[in-house]
């Protein structure tokens, strides 16, 4: 069973909580622009160029995750924290025992299946990431640890 998104925090080690905002993604024209912007917003005092740009992509790629295979983009919940920030997309989507970690590929390389590139990504740009079931659907949550940024 994947960590929960408390056990990942408490296990990264983020600190106190500073900053909580849960932003309504549902039925919006470009929510994977919105939810980027948000991110950036949150982390610009508070992270290195770099690390924002990480948290920017992550961001993108779980809200792209969660209008093409998880039945639309509910929310964002976006949490700072002393030393790190968390990332939650819900959506509609309630199989979380089918998420691939990685594509996968053959004996010579080439990729076996088109899903899992973005997954993949989150799991190369974040510190930690699980999906755990939610009221509605389930949410994929990705962990920043940012110090040795701006904090």
């Amino acid at each position: 069973m994947p960590p929960t998104s408390v056990e990942l925090i408490r296990d990264h080690g983020l600190g106190e909580l500073l900053d909580h905002a849960v932003v309504d993604l549902s039925g919006i024209a470009a929510p994977q622009s919105v939810a980027r912007q948000q991110v950036h917003t949150a982390l610009a005092r508070c992270a290195s160029t770099e690390q924002i740009d990480d948290a920017v992509l992550v961001t993108d790629e779980l809200v792209g995750n969660a209008l093409q295979h998880g039945y639309g983009v509910v929310s964002m919940t976006l949490n700072v924290y002393e030393k790190g920030a968390t990332v939650s997309v819900l959506d509609r989507g309630t199989d979380i025992s089918a998420i691939p970690t990685a594509p996968t590929v053959d004996e010579v390389g080439n990729a076996e299946n088109e899903g899992g590139r973005g997954l993949y990504l989150v799991a190369q740009f974040s510190t930690a990431w699980t999906v755990q079931a939610a009221e509605g659907g389930k949410a994929v949550v990705a962990v920043f640890n940012l110090t040795g940024g701006a904090l």
